[in-house]
């Protein structure tokens, strides 16, 4: 893992749009909450293949490391219709996200446009940041459906999002937890910054020249931009 960057002018200063991941990036991983989506996932594939849980946990990560996605390893795998599947795994308890004030507070300095970039679904998006009480800053939210269900790290989902929002890659700055989805970003031009405590694996983390920054707390370094 690289380690931990502050921003300084030299930086930011060419940045007009500010493009956030959701998940583990805008709450943090001690939330708990993809614990909850990820369990959810193997309920709600025991159910659709009609297996036990244990082989249901097995066919979701074999899914998750072919597909990028469980959702898209189920979709090319099986043909499943995955509005139920969306449904299902985002309904979750959210009463562990507290309000972040201090988050609100360093988004409401940021100049220029902001989006949120997610693998998960608008509305799911919508319940997560009113509970962080910070929906209001995001002028939209380009979600899995957008990208017809192609995750990131597929570079297509990052160049229709480009598009559809008139964004020159080179003003456009983008955060993530997962190192692998900022390759794409990298490549287009953006600037990344990794907003991780914890590595995905020893392989991704060992993967990291596409890194401009890193964080393990990003109301911490968006409150240090000058």
């Amino acid at each position: 893992m690289p380690q931990a960057t502050l921003p300084d002018a030299a930086h930011v200063d060419h940045v007009e749009v500010w493009i956030f991941d959701l998940d583990n990036t805008l709450y943090p991983r001690r939330c708990n909450l993809f614990d909850q989506i990820d369990r959810r996932m193997g309920e709600f594939i025991a159910g659709y293949m009609g297996v036990g849980f244990d082989e249901a946990r097995r066919l979701q990560k074999d899914h998750f490391r072919q597909h990028g996605t469980t959702l898209r390893g189920l979709m090319v795998e099986t043909g499943m219709d995955p509005a139920a599947f969306l449904d299902y795994v985002h309904e979750i308890d959210l009463s562990g996200i507290p309000a972040d004030v201090a988050l609100d507070a360093a988004l409401a300095r940021l100049p220029g446009r902001k989006l949120i970039f997610t693998n998960g679904t608008r509305d799911h998006a919508a319940r997560v940041t009113d509970r962080l009480g910070i929906r209001h800053h995001f002028e939209d939210v380009f979600d899995i459906v957008d990208s017809d269900y192609l995750p990131k790290p597929t570079m297509d989902p990052y160049e229709k999002m480009l598009a559809r929002h008139g964004i020159d890659p080179l003003t456009a700055i983008m955060f993530e937890d997962m190192v692998r989805n900022l390759a794409p970003a990298a490549a287009l031009g953006m600037t990344t910054v990794w907003v991780s405590d914890a590595p995905d694996s020893p392989a991704q983390a060992a993967d990291t020249d596409h890194v401009h920054h890193h964080t393990d707390d990003l109301t911490t370094w968006l409150t240090a931009l000058p």
